[in-house]
């Protein structure tokens, strides 16, 4: 009887065993996931693409439609990109040793200069420009003003070459900043249908330089009122849209888009929203008001830059 107890105790340790250990091996089959706090011109497509998934499953993730409208500060729950392996710390400091920083040079603010205009010259952004100098990146630019700007690099010498023949010039690189990226979708016919409600709203309100409220607009300001009550927000100044928002070709316009114009001096100095059948409405120092005018107006059509999407 003895032997018969030990081999049933036997069978039993088996078949715990054969149960327990699929168990703790069998891997997570739920993928990880992190939290994303919702930034300016955020929308579900673009935090989708920079998640790399779809705008649908993370609409399902969160519990709300892929038109929803999402808020400064907002809780998203997204998939976790996996970190690479930290090198170790001495192969690290050698890294950045061996890791020359970024040359800079003096540029002489000329007539015309802006920020936005400069830090396509030189091949970076306004905000970084801003930060290199320990400005705002609204600030105004005074003629001779100093400024740090990217030095442009040059080639080392080779050993062995001789001086190379002289060649044409060929064309500079385009930037990777001036790379026209594959417009967002729109927000939506109900988003788009709101936005143009609101904006006709203050049709005939004053122009006002700096203003940004009912009581007198200037353009940008127009623009970050109307937007902001459908929550999103916008970059303060035309330029820095311009920057940020994402390139809509001229042909996929939708109403919602903000369209740009060089009127005053170089680079997106105007802009308006665009309200769909060649139309858009902007706060207009010439027209002292906001005010709704066709796209191809004589005066706004030669002077037409671009659209961006938010």
């Amino acid at each position: 009887m003895r032997g018969v107890g030990v081999i049933v105790g036997v069978l039993v340790l088996v078949v715990l065993f054969a149960i327990v250990t699929p168990a703790q091996a069998a891997p997570s089959q739920s993928a990880s996931l992190d939290v994303y706090l919702v930034r300016a011109g955020d929308t579900l497509w673009s935090v989708a693409r920079r998640h790399g998934t779809t705008p649908e499953r993370l609409g399902a993730l969160n519990g709300i439609s892929t038109e929803a409208i999402l808020s400064i500060g907002q809780r998203l729950k997204v998939p976790a990109v996996a970190s690479a392996p930290r090198p170790p710390a001495s192969s690290a400091r050698s890294a950045a040793a061996a890791t020359p920083k970024p040359a800079t040079e003096i540029h002489r603010v000329q007539a015309g200069d802006t920020l936005w205009s400069l830090s396509r010259r030189h091949g970076t952004k306004p905000d970084r420009l801003a930060a290199l100098n320990g400005i705002s990146v609204d600030a105004t630019l005074r003629i001779g003003q100093p400024l740090q700007v990217p030095a442009p690099a040059v080639p080392e010498p080779s050993e062995s070459a001789a001086a190379p023949e002289p060649t044409e010039s060929a064309a500079p690189p385009e930037s990777a900043a001036l790379r026209p990226r594959a417009a967002l979708p729109s927000r939506g016919a109900k988003w788009a249908s709101t936005i143009v409600s609101l904006s006709t709203r203050y049709l005939g309100v004053r122009y006002r330089w700096g203003g940004a409220t009912p009581a007198g607009f200037d353009c940008s300001g127009f623009m970050n009122y109307v937007f902001e009550r459908t929550g999103v927000d916008l970059p303060r100044t035309t330029y820095a849209m311009f920057e940020t928002g994402v390139e809509v070709p001229r042909d996929q316009l939708q109403a919602g888009d903000i369209v740009f114009f060089q009127t005053v001096q170089p680079g997106p100095s105007h802009a308006g929203i665009y309200l769909g059948d060649g139309r858009f409405i902007h706060s207009s120092s010439g027209a002292g008001r906001v005010t709704i005018s066709p796209m191809d107006h004589r005066y706004y059509a030669p002077r037409y830059l671009g659209a961006r999407r938010f």
